[in-house]
Parts: structure tokens; C-alpha cells; sequence
């Protein structure tokens, strides 16, 4: 029978809502239009309306979290994973929901935030923790890997996710055109994933 965490659902979906009482303790200081998306020169490029923004974007979010919590709470009962990756797979879209939520009605209001640093930021930051916990997994989820070939692939992924996510950190310090390159070269990194995943796993089959 598969079992849901309820617990820890509602408390990260209760958390993805929080920042909603935030916008409104703050309405009144907001532009009809709110900048939702920016340039790598910290420039806005996208806008909503400010209803959209306060309410509609967490509200998105919990419905993502909702899903991401039941996929992983299925995965576990499934292949039986580590549970700390579980936990911090759960936490990723709440926490990322309420910095971005603040650094997005914060920008509105006027207050000096680099949102190109923040973003990289983030993304280093999950890519480090996730990277950090990726090998200790012995399957791949959605594919039906043997045990020791998802070892090798989590290992691989995992140690280039760690390094990914400390070029975008280094990337922090440098001006945004490096903040580009280090964007460009996750898809290299991607592609190299699927290959190693590809060539380990055919590797595996002709020694069967």
C-alpha cells in the first residue's frame, strides 16, 4: 500500500503559501506591474500583474510541490532511496519559492538586489546538495537500471553536479558574463550525463 507523508506535505506546501502574507503587509508599496523575469544584467524583461505575483505565483508552486512530495513519497515506497535525498528533494521548491517570492517583491519596491547573483546562487547551491547526495542512491528513477549500473551513473552525475555547482557559485564573484558561460556549459553536462548513462549501461548488458 503506498503511503503518503501527509505530515511533511502540509507543512512545505504551508510554507511554499507564507510569503503571501508578506505581499499583502506590503500592497499598497507595490507597482501594478511587477517585473517576474530578468536579463542577466539584472534587467526585467517580463512583467505581471501585481495580483499574479503575490497570489498566482506561490500558488503555482504549492501545486508543483504537491506533486513533486507524491512522486517521491511513490519513488520511495518503489525503490526504497535514501531517505535525506527524499527530505531535501522535498524542501527544494519551499525554500526556493520563498527567497525567490522576496527577491521579487523586494526588487518591486525598490530595494538594491542583484537577482542574476541570486538566481546562480540558488541554482549553485541545489546543485552541490543534490550532487552531494546523488551517489548514495542505487537507482535511477523512471528507469528500470540495475542496481550497480545506477550507482555508476548517480556517482558520475553527482560528482559533476558538485562541480557544476561550484563554477556557478565562482560565477557569483565574476562579472555576468561568466554567470553565461557557466549557463552554456550545463548543457555539455547534460549531454555528457546521458551518454555516461548510455555507455555504462550497454556496458553492463554485453557483460550479462
Amino acid at each position: 500500500m503506498r503511503k503518503i507523508n501527509w505530515k511533511v506535505l502540509a507543512i512545505t506546501c504551508v510554507i511554499t503559501l507564507l510569503p503571501i502574507l508578506f505581499g499583502l503587509s506590503v500592497w499598497n508599496q507595490l507597482p501594478e506591474q511587477i517585473a517576474i523575469h530578468f536579463d542577466v544584467n539584472n534587467q526585467p524583461d517580463n512583467f505581471a500583474p501585481k495580483a499574479f505575483a503575490v497570489f498566482g505565483l506561490p500558488l503555482i508552486m504549492v501545486a508543483f510541490q504537491v506533486f513533486c512530495c507524491l512522486m517521491t513519497d511513490f519513488g520511495v515506497q518503489r525503490y526504497s532511496g535514501n531517505k535525506k535525498m527524499e527530505q531535501l528533494s522535498k524542501w527544494v521548491i519551499p525554500v526556493v519559492t520563498v527567497v525567490l517570492y522576496f527577491v521579487t517583491v523586494g526588487y518591486s519596491m525598490g530595494w538594491a538586489i542583484d537577482i542574476r547573483r541570486v538566481a546562480v546562487c540558488i541554482v549553485g547551491i541545489l546543485f552541490v546538495a543534490l550532487g552531494n547526495y546523488l551517489p548514495k542512491l542505487s537507482y535511477v528513477k523512471h528507469y528500470n537500471f540495475e542496481p550497480e549500473v545506477a550507482k555508476k551513473i548517480n556517482r558520475f552525475t553527482g560528482f559533476y553536479m558538485v562541480i557544476m555547482g561550484a563554477l556557478g557559485l565562482l560565477s557569483i564573484l565574476l562579472p555576468a558574463e561568466a554567470s553565461v558561460v557557466w549557463l552554456i556549459l550545463l548543457i555539455p553536462f547534460g549531454v555528457a550525463s546521458a551518454v555516461y548513462a548510455i555507455y555504462v549501461s550497454r556496458k553492463h548488458q554485453k557483460r550479462s
